[in-house]
């Protein structure tokens, strides 16, 4: 993947840019459309929580790699990035941990383990599923975005690569757990989310989290993957 070098800063990816609504029709009740509404108001304040948190980490994890490599050569210290790089993505995985753990909390009726209660409708947007959308599209670009360009840049240097490359990975993890576990509980969302990566350039990063997760065929059984063909 090539270098995400636009990426944004604090609440900048929450506010300003319009989210796309899907249409289609909203046959719930009003109960579930409210059950909904706080669910989508919930998770958008943990995903902005984990992103306040995040983004300077993801900063500091950049400016660590970009000096080592504007360093000379004979001069760099692989250990020394390593040293400065392994506790902040230590940390980062810690704080997508906690989001993911709050996120798999936020259950309303058991939709994570109950697939027939899911609401899986693909039903006009409402302003707390666009924040929510929001959110989790800073999240993805960010935190996803400094993984591939992490792992990207690593290939100049081996031995930092060698300690490094499992912690990426490792932060990976619940960074696909919180995205599978948002469009489980509200599947639309995730539409939005690839919509507004698509118009970056980005969408490359959620189409492999949702193929990961499987979140890929329930999509097209629903008929709103068409993000996912491009």
């Amino acid at each position: 993947m090539s270098d995400i070098d636009q990426h944004e800063l604090g609440q900048q990816g929450q506010q300003g840019q319009e989210v796309p609504e899907q249409g289609g029709q909203d046959t719930r009740t009003d109960q579930e459309k409210e059950t909904d509404r706080k669910l989508a108001e919930r998770l958008s304040t943990l995903i902005e929580d984990a992103n306040s948190k995040c983004l300077p980490i993801c900063n500091m994890i950049r400016k660590h790699i970009e000096n080592m490599e504007a360093q000379k050569e004979e001069d760099r210290d692989e250990n020394e990035l390593v040293k400065a790089v392994k506790p902040l993505l230590q940390q980062a995985e810690q704080i997508l941990n906690e989001t993911n753990g709050a996120i798999r909390g936020a259950d309303p009726d058991n939709r994570l383990s109950n697939k027939a209660k899911r609401n899986m409708q693909d039903h006009k947007a409402t302003p707390e599923e666009q924040r929510l959308a929001e959110a989790l599209k800073v999240l993805v670009q960010e935190v996803g975005g400094t993984i591939e360009w992490a792992r990207d840049k690593l290939d100049s240097f081996p031995k930092a690569q060698r300690d490094l490359g499992p912690l990426l990975d490792a932060l990976g993890q619940p960074l696909t757990q919180i995205v599978g576990g948002v469009g489980l509980l509200l599947t639309g969302v995730l539409n939005l989310v690839g919509r507004l990566l698509s118009g970056l350039g980005l969408d490359s990063l959620l189409k492999g989290i949702v193929s990961a997760t499987g979140l890929d065929k329930i999509y097209k059984g629903l008929g709103i993957d068409k993000w996912l063909k491009t």
